[in-house]
């Protein structure tokens, strides 16, 4: 078979014009692959001949046809950039990564809330909604193939499908595919329950085809006779949803309402209700039955009026009307949204808004140039990442490995040493990433790391794993805590040149009056070396203006003063003086006070102090609702830089210098000058970076994350004449 013949065979409606050049590559790929050993039990080929029932766009029917497992140990990424383009490209690396991914033993995944874990993870792995719809074509054509596998291949398939695959496709709202995977696995799964119900169908079928001909026949005659013009078509009952419906209500096959059912599609909603009026008219109708879902949506967006009526012969019929719009929503949007049908557990809300504006993509499914004119990017509030034994750990973004082992169990997270993903060994400050397969390299009765809470470095992401972190410091005695504070502070001061300021003017500043408090404090992580390094940075802030430089500054808009006092507000955005705002309650800032604004969900804008406990302790993912702020009244001072000299002591090594210089860039700073000596008999290097730097900038975050750089063993801000002895 040539590749025109294919693309023929798939698509017999088009003219051979029609098929672009892509698409003739793709199913040349697609008959190479069928020649090739096999190496992923679904060919390339079922799965695009599943999926040509959807009228999908020709860059997923593209990718389908190139994603043949069997390509991969021949063609490369760069290979199929030579033949398609970028898009293409990137929907069929996703593709192959969905049919990599290890087929779950569903006893594993009993529980619900682990199996819901598992749908969202494979959805967030998705970074195009079409992957995933070629994923269930796969799985469709799979399942047709699956009677030729041994029972236990079968079952296996057949529960993960009904567990995990007929329910996304139901949340993404493909009511074919949906039907299908419910089927077909309902029969491996129930062989004799499916031919019991299957049977039954069938010994009635051409008495039950005949009966809802006539009655077509009948209605739309008589519809036509009123002037509606209306489509009658019979629907089709699925012998999953029938088996449902008869555990449900423990009902026989025939006394189910909803075995003869039909559908009126009309042009609008007016002709729905006059539909409705000749139908009920017509016949009676049961009233426990009735549901009027147009005038009451469900809480998924589905429309239609369901009705039952004793019709002729005294036989109940179903019947739905709706319009053609209301069809393409239940058919292919958001009829089958699975908030509704699964109950939301564990509800992801960025992705679920994701999700929804991929159904309202697959509604205009007959402009397939929609596909190319919305964004299908998805995006998760969460990450889903895997223990060894399968296990799914819901995490936020950025979340780490460290997080992960707190998440498992407390002992594990303060005896965490190390970490594998995907059996790799990566740093403890690497973030994860949805699907990662996280090991844990452990100390038993291990010890948590101080610096873990330091929120500069990274290590930790969540609430809970900083909580367990603090806990386990609080139980240590008054002494050990007292001791590890004052090294503690010894150890910041030295690094930011403080070591003239009198600790209890620092002590002070954190409302402490007593020193071996203040120690404690910080020896149980009450208070963090961010919180510190900022109090630090505030008092000793004189001392580093060496130099003061003004920098361009547009000042914002006027703002309307007499509003902005008749609204009760003290403070305003910079740059968006109408946002509502107010003071927070925990740190009452006053007039004066050098303040910052959080962005708060549906509440406006909260005032801070800048030096504010709940501020300094934000989680990074936090910090981006931060704003600048001011006071009504008052000017907005132009920032100013500051000019200071960091000194940093490491052993020397290739690309040390790019590395530091890449640091300071991701901090915005300005490199005046520096003055290096290599010790070459040792090994080490000395530098001496004259740096410029905004005002207010987070100099600890700036110490911390040169530190971690490796090879480099100290960084600390010197004074001139340290800086002299340096040179």
């Amino acid at each position: 078979m040539s590749p025109e013949q294919l693309a023929q065979s798939l698509f017999p409606k088009r003219a051979p014009s029609d098929f672009s050049e892509a698409m003739l590559d793709a199913c040349q790929l697609a008959l190479e692959a069928q020649s090739l050993p096999m190496i992923h039990s679904v060919s390339s080929l079922d799965a695009c001949s599943v999926l040509t029932q959807l009228n999908l766009d020709d860059t997923t029917y593209i990718a389908t046809l190139a994603s043949d497992s069997n390509l991969i140990p021949y063609y490369t990424r760069e290979d199929l950039a030579k033949r398609f383009d970028p898009q293409s490209v990137k929907l069929i690396e996703g593709i192959r990564r969905l049919n990599q991914f290890k087929e779950f033993d569903p006893s594993t995944h009993s529980d619900a809330v682990q199996t819901e874990r598992l749908r969202q993870m494979l959805l967030a792995m998705t970074s195009d909604i079409r992957m995933m719809v070629v994923k269930l074509g796969y799985r469709v054509a799979r399942l047709r193939d699956l009677k030729n596998e041994p029972e236990p291949v079968r079952k296996q398939i057949a529960a993960e499908t009904q567990l995990i695959f007929a329910p996304l496709a139901n949340r993404l709202g493909i009511a074919q595919l949906k039907w299908e995977l419910e089927d077909l696995s309902f029969r491996f799964l129930e062989p004799k329950l499916y031919k019991k119900i299957a049977t039954e169908l069938a010994d009635k079928r051409v008495e039950r085809e005949n009966y809802i001909q006539n009655l077509i026949a009948y209605l739309t005659q008589m519809l036509a006779d009123e002037g509606i013009e209306a489509r009658v078509t019979g629907r089709p009952k699925h012998i999953y949803s029938i088996w449902k419906k008869m555990s449900r209500k423990t009902q026989s096959l025939d006394s189910l309402y909803d075995l003869r059912a039909l559908r009126i599609y009309v042009k609008d909603v007016t002709e729905c209700y006059r539909c409705l009026s000749l139908v009920h008219e017509k016949w009676n109708f049961i009233r426990d039955e009735f549901d009027d879902y147009i005038t009451s949506p469900k809480d998924n967006g589905y429309q239609s009026i369901h009705t039952v009526v004793i019709g002729p012969e005294g036989k109940t019929v179903e019947i739905q009307i709706r319009t053609q719009e209301m069809h393409q929503h239940a058919e292919y949007g958001i009829a089958a949204h699975w908030k509704y049908k699964e109950g939301g557990k564990g509800y992801d809300a960025r992705l679920e808004a994701s999700i929804n504006s991929m159904r309202q993509l697959l509604e205009h499914r007959d402009d397939a140039e929609v596909f190319d004119e919305i964004s299908t990017e998805l995006q998760s509030q969460h990450i889903y990442v895997l223990t060894p034994t399968n296990q799914i750990i819901t995490l936020p973004q950025e979340a780490t490995a460290l997080d992960f082992a707190y998440a498992i169990h407390t002992d594990l997270g303060h005896g965490c040493r190390g970490a594998k993903i995907n059996g790799h060994i990566i740093p403890l400050t690497q973030a994860l990433k949805t699907g990662d397969r996280v090991e844990i390299l452990a100390l038993r009765n291990g010890e948590p790391n101080r610096n873990w809470l330091n929120p500069n470095l990274g290590y930790i992401k969540t609430s809970r794993a900083r909580t367990r972190i603090r806990s386990w410091f609080n139980r240590r005695n008054k002494e050990a805590n007292i001791e590890a504070g004052e090294q503690l502070y010894a150890r910041e001061a030295k690094r930011l040149n403080a070591k003239h300021l009198p600790v209890k003017e620092c002590a002070h500043y954190f409302g402490f009056e007593q020193l071996k408090d203040f120690y404690e404090a910080l020896g149980k992580g009450q208070l963090n070396e961010r919180q510190l390094l900022n109090a630090l940075q505030k008092l000793i802030q004189p001392g580093l203006l060496t130099v003061q430089k003004p920098l361009n500054f547009v000042t914002s808009k006027p703002l309307d003063l007499d509003q902005a006092i008749a609204d009760g507000s003290r403070a305003y955005v910079v740059g968006a003086p109408n946002l509502r705002t107010h003071l927070a309650p925990c740190c009452v800032p006053k007039p004066g006070d050098d303040i910052i604004g959080f962005v708060t969900r549906g509440r406006g804008v909260t005032i801070h102090r800048q030096d504010c406990n709940n501020i300094l302790n934000l989680a990074d993912y936090d910090r981006q609702r931060l704003i600048a702020v001011n006071w009504i009244g008052q000017t907005e001072a132009p920032p100013r830089l500051l000019q200071l000299t960091l000194h940093i002591l490491a052993f020397d090594r290739k690309g040390l210098l790019r590395d530091v210089m890449s640091k300071l860039a991701d901090f915005d700073v300005n490199l005046i000058r520096s003055n290096t000596f290599t010790n070459q008999a040792e090994g080490t290097v000395d530098m001496a970076l004259d740096i410029e730097v905004i005002e207010h900038a987070n100099l600890g975050a700036l110490l911390d994350q040169l530190e971690a750089i490796t090879n480099i063993e100290e960084v600390s801000i010197v004074s001139q004449k340290e800086q002299n002895a340096v040179g």
